[in-house]
């Protein structure tokens, strides 16, 4: 397999803008929750509704995801590519599914039971997703000018 299959590029991407939407939206959600800890009124807003719904979305997209890449698989690493990158490579990308199962199931737990911890769980994983992020696109800057090998192409159309 040269390219991920048609299914895994539009889920890959789909997951990705709606993270965007996640991070760039929260703080509705997060004053909403900070009001209800206190006890206080809050008023509902479409972006609220909009995060928590997105949130069980990713949780499904990631799950459908590792299920189709476990039936059908994934394009080989270059055969250039030392052990330890390999290694590196399959950590981060099992961690960002971990991570991207457990942040819906982290905020939804938050929100519908209003638990502080799970909350604070919640934003914990957040900054690890930023940092798998930053991983991930390093790793991309790495191999297309520095290994002269242009990963990008193979999660494209």
């Amino acid at each position: 397999m040269e390219k991920y299959t048609k299914l895994q590029i539009w889920m890959h991407w789909i997951v990705f803008i709606l993270v965007i939407f996640q991070y760039v939206f929260h703080e509705p959600i997060v004053q909403a929750f900070d009001l209800r800890v206190e006890g206080m009124d809050y008023s509902q807003s479409t972006l609220i509704s909009l995060h928590l719904a997105f949130g069980g979305l990713i949780f499904l997209l990631v799950a459908a995801r590792i299920w189709v890449r476990v039936e059908q698989g994934v394009p080989e690493h270059p055969d250039e590519h030392a052990i330890l990158i390999n290694l590196i490579s399959k950590a981060v990308h099992w961690s960002f599914y971990g991570v991207l199962l457990l942040l819906p199931i982290t905020g939804g737990f938050a929100w519908f039971q209003l638990s502080v911890s799970a909350g604070n769980v919640h934003e914990t994983l957040r900054g690890i997703l930023i940092l798998l992020v930053s991983v991930h696109v390093s790793a991309l800057l790495f191999h297309f000018f520095i290994s002269k090998y242009n990963l990008f192409k193979r999660m494209w159309w």
